[in-house]
């Protein structure tokens, strides 16, 4: 074969292999171990819910326990309730 021929065939080959690697992937991601399908109906709503108390219970828990800040000196990397 004539070498425009084999790049031809080795851009298919390249290609086709492209586009299972995506697939594969594509197919992992969405039925495979990091996730599902999206929910729908009745489900959805109760996980919407769940994110909602779970959200509520992350802002509760920010208002009664507040983040130090640090100084502004760049070398000290102490937080400002260990200068006291």
């Amino acid at each position: 074969m004539s070498s425009f021929a084999w790049i031809i065939v080795l851009t298919l080959i390249l290609t086709g292999l492209g586009v299972l690697t995506l697939l594969l992937i594509t197919v992992k991601y969405y039925w495979g171990e990091r996730g599902t399908p999206p929910l729908k109906g009745e489900a959805r709503r109760l996980q919407k819910e769940k994110e909602l108390v779970l959200r509520a219970k992350q802002i509760e828990h920010s208002q009664k326990t507040r983040w130090e800040t640090r100084t502004q000196d760049f070398f000290d990397n102490r937080k400002n309730s260990a200068k006291k």
